[in-house]
Order: structure tokens, then sequence, then C-alpha cells
């Protein structure tokens, strides 16, 4: 309901990607890449406010799995903004923590459901003494329901400040005031909040890197869970444990869909002589009707028309 009171202005910028691959191209920054789970109109809104040294943005988001990411020494904190709280990182539920990452973070997040969250991205020159002893990766923060409600309060009322008052944040020293009002409540969440030390990366997720590394080197075939998991020492059923924890799937259906956007990404390449049954097979798709439909289950549109739409937008 928050983006209902937003509206861009000269302090608040408001988009809307209106489909996934735009979307991932703003990932990019982050070295992050979200794979969605669920085909149907896509629409993602982001406002932001850029303050002094740091940025801070609504997202709607979409069901997806994020793998990433590389935040070249920035801190960033993720606030959830509304009740829902099925998302994992690593296979850790996130609830309704919050969620601060911090340099090269290396995990996976699996979001069943669209959420609405709020992203303070603070850079590396910024951060306070008390922030430099995060080490680098993923914590999960859990506060008090009442510093919570407090802390997303204060987000809503920066950003319907910037969005409804553009003229009142040119006043000299309101971001200033702003940020450091930020920084005091997230001082403040880091003295009373307790915290999950979830950096470590967990078995499970070393379990899926080996699964992501599996396809990247022979994606031609789905992966071997019977030899894969006789490699790393475990039962298939620990496995298939793992990946759902993680990913919310089995690993033939992740390594799929690994497959299908690596198809896709191929396809919107638009590459002259490049055809949908030769980039399927390339990438282990050996039933075209099965293909077929799976893709356009999944992203929306059939493979024919991903290739004819890059096709158009290079003629």
């Amino acid at each position: 309901m928050l983006f209902k009171t937003l509206s861009p202005s000269s302090a608040l910028d408001v988009l809307q990607y209106a489909d996934i691959d735009h979307f991932r191209e703003s990932e990019r920054y982050a070295c992050a890449e979200s794979i969605p789970l669920k085909a149907g109109r896509f629409a993602v809104l982001r406002a932001s406010l850029a303050l002094q040294s740091c940025s801070l943005s609504l997202v709607r988001t979409f069901p997806r799995i994020i793998n990433g990411y590389d935040l070249s020494g920035r801190l960033v904190i993720v606030v959830p903004m509304n009740e829902i709280s099925s998302a994992r990182i690593n296979g850790m539920d996130v609830g309704q923590s919050l969620i601060v990452l911090k340099g090269n973070v290396d995990c996976t997040v699996y979001e069943p459901e669209g959420r609405l969250v709020a992203i303070l991205s603070i850079r590396p020159e910024a951060l306070h003494a008390r922030w430099l002893g995060f080490e680098q990766g993923h914590v999960l923060l859990r506060l008090p329901d009442h510093k919570l409600a407090g802390l997303q309060a204060l987000i809503r009322g920066i950003l319907e400040t910037a969005a409804h008052q553009s003229e009142a944040m040119r006043t000299e020293g309101l971001l200033e005031t702003m940020q450091a009002t930020l920084f005091s409540c997230f001082d403040d969440a880091m003295c009373v909040g307790r915290a999950d030390r979830a950096g470590a990366r967990s078995r499970y997720k070393d379990i899926v890197d080996r699964i992501d590394d599996a396809t990247n080197t022979n994606r031609v075939s789905d992966v071997n869970c019977d030899a894969l998991a006789d490699e790393l020492g475990i039962s298939v059923r620990t496995m298939h444990t793992a990946v759902h924890a993680v990913c919310g799937s089995s690993p033939h259906r992740y390594s799929q869909l690994r497959r299908l956007w690596a198809v896709r990404r191929q396809l919107r390449q638009g590459a002259p002589g490049l055809t949908v049954k030769a980039s399927a097979l390339a990438h282990g798709f050996w039933h075209m009707g099965d293909f077929s439909r799976f893709y356009r289950d999944t992203l929306g549109e059939l493979p024919s028309q991903t290739l004819a739409g890059a096709r158009r937008l290079l003629a």
C-alpha cells in the first residue's frame, strides 16, 4: 500500500520495471541475479532517495531466487516493510528480521512471495566504527516488534516527505539530518537486536553451490543427483533437503530453471542463424514440446517470441 502514497518528485525517483530483463539490468551493480519463479504479468516498483553518503530505496519484489551479491565494500540493510515472512537466505528463515549484508556476500535468497522491503545502501567511507565490525557476509538481525515498527515508520516518513515536499527537501541540512537520523536508528537496532550470524556459508548452501558448478560445467544434461551426492559424500535425500531449504525446489527443478534462463539469455542476443531448437539442445532440453511448454509456463511467452522480439530490437 505504501507505493500508493509515493509519487515521483525532484527528490524521489520512482521506477517501474515492466519486464524481468529490464529489472535484471538494474541488479548488475551488485553482481546479483534474480530467477523468477512464476510467469504472468511482471511489475516491480522501486522508489529511491539519494542522501549524503547512502541511498534509501523501497522495492516491491516478486517470487524469485536471487544469487549474489558483491557489494564492493558497501553495507546494505534490508528492512521488511510488510508482514510477508516466508523468505529464506541460505536456507535460513528470514521472518521479520533485518538482513545486513557487507562486501562479497555470496548468498542465495529464496522469496516464494513478493515482498515490500526498504534497502539502505551505505558507501564504505560512511561506515561507523560499529558497522566496520561486521565481517564480510550477512547477518540476520531480529528487532523487538516496537523497534521494527519505529524503524518502518521512520522510513515511510522520509520517503513520503521526499515524494510530497520536494521543495522542503532543498532546505539546507535536511538531507544530512535525515541520514543522521537513519544512521542513529540503525545504530540502536544493532545494539538491541538479536543477531543470527548467518554469515558463515551453511552446509546446505555449499551443496547448492556444487549443483551450480555441475550445471555450469555440463550444461547439456540434468544434474545427476546420485553421482553428485556420492561425490559429496551425502545421501540423495540430504541433497534434496538442502536444495529445497535454500531454493524451494528439487535439484532437478532448480537445474532446469538455471538452464532455462541460460537459453533465454542466448535467445535475447538474437544472433544470426540461431534457432530455438539449437539453443534448447545446447542447454540439455531434448524434447522440444516439453521445453516450449516449460518455457511458456515459467516465462510467460514462447521461446520463439523471445527470439523474434530480440531480432526486432536489433533490426
